[in-house]
């Protein structure tokens, strides 16, 4: 009893703060926020924005409160300009220290919580700093080792480990990463990424089959390096029209990929393709479905590429680098955006497959545990 109520009194001395901004943040830090409320421990849930409209929908299916402090209310952002405004107020919103500690972090103090490798992430190290907390990196020592691919993430994430306090590695390999660069001292291992938690919990609510035939391939393309060149898009779409000669193809359509083909006058092209489907961003829950229930999947999308993993789903990863290691060399191919690379993946896909089980990882619960109980 003496034991338990000491553990008790630690944690009731550790203050958490969980900021997020993106739809990827959420998800994968929805495990963290559902384990709180299961242990029944107060924490300040602080959303910046980014993806307001997404995340509020995120919210009910996950079953999350809404948040203490919204910082930027209204739609997602989806322009280069609302990007910089949204950037500009968070930042100005930093300055005066004592409004920033009673409005956004409540007069607590103990530990903020951030994510990934996001404007976002960047954004919440600021505020949790400028407030005088500690902060800890939930998913760090991912590396492309080339600050240009992808861009921005990876400078975010050189920036994001070097002042936090704690490290949260997703694997052995970003372990070995944090070791590397200096890090040993303030990285965690954890079992696994905080993804897996939310990809078996979306998988395990009942959805409608959103495809009437039982075949297809899955796509989704976000890239800013993908969307925002004509000459990719068009070669996206050249491939496209091939695959759907022999198979039907869905396409996942997040805002910023929709608003780029439409300034590229590329849609009447999309339509003209019979065998595709065209789908706008989904729940969680049903995306996830649709990832189980496809032969393969394409997609730029980091979160996407593990949740292929998940569910030993063949996928064809449109980048030249990748910062994950979950699924390279076995159902993950890396396609370094040559055509030959693209038409080798459609040919044997069926070769790729996940090497051995998973294993059923809880590091939400270590994650708090370390923090929690030290």
């Amino acid at each position: 009893m003496l034991v338990l109520y000491l553990l008790t009194k630690m944690a009731n001395n550790t203050y958490i703060h969980i900021a997020i901004g993106t739809k990827a943040q959420f998800i994968k830090m929805a495990p963290i926020m559902h384990e709180l409320s299961r242990r029944k421990i107060t924490f300040n849930f602080i959303d910046l924005g980014q993806h307001a409209l997404i995340t509020k929908n995120l919210r009910k299916e996950f079953d999350i409160k809404d948040p203490d402090v919204i910082l930027s209310q209204g739609s997602n952002i989806s322009t280069l300009w609302g990007g910089i405004l949204w950037m500009c107020r968070l930042f100005i919103r930093g300055f005066n220290r004592k409004r920033l500690k009673k409005e956004v972090f409540q007069d607590q103090g103990g530990v903020c919580l951030i994510h990934g490798d996001t404007v976002s992430t960047l954004l919440s190290l600021y505020l949790a700093r400028r407030a005088g907390l500690k902060v800890a990196h939930v998913e760090a020592g991912l590396r492309s080792f080339n600050i240009f691919e992808p861009f921005p993430e990876e400078i975010v994430r050189l920036i994001t480990m070097r002042f936090c306090d704690y490290l949260f590695a997703p694997s052995k390999w970003a372990m070995e990463n944090l070791k590397k660069m200096g890090y040993c001292k303030k990285a965690v291992l954890l079992a696994a990424n905080t993804s897996l938690e939310s990809a078996y919990y979306s998988f395990n609510k009942k959805e409608e089959n959103l495809i009437d035939v039982k075949d297809y391939a899955l796509i989704t393309v976000h890239r800013m390096e993908n969307i925002f060149s004509r000459k990719k898009l068009e070669e996206i779409i050249d491939f496209i029209e091939k695959l759907s000669r022999n198979i039907r193809v869905v396409f996942v359509q997040h805002p910023p990929t929709l608003n780029r083909l439409k300034k590229f006058g590329l849609q009447s092209r999309l339509a003209d393709i019979k065998n595709l489907t065209f789908s706008h961003i989904l729940s969680h829950a049903q995306f996830i479905h649709l990832i189980a229930g496809c032969k393969f999947l394409i997609t730029d999308g980091g979160s996407i590429q593990e949740e292929a993993y998940y569910f030993d789903k063949p996928c064809l990863l449109l980048r030249s680098r990748t910062e994950r290691m979950e699924g390279l060399g076995e159902n993950v191919y890396l396609s370094r955006i040559k055509r030959e690379n693209l038409d080798y993946f459609v040919q044997h896909y069926g070769d790729f497959k996940r090497k051995g089980m998973l294993d059923d990882a809880k590091p939400s619960a270590q994650l708090l545990n370390y923090l929690l109980n030290g």
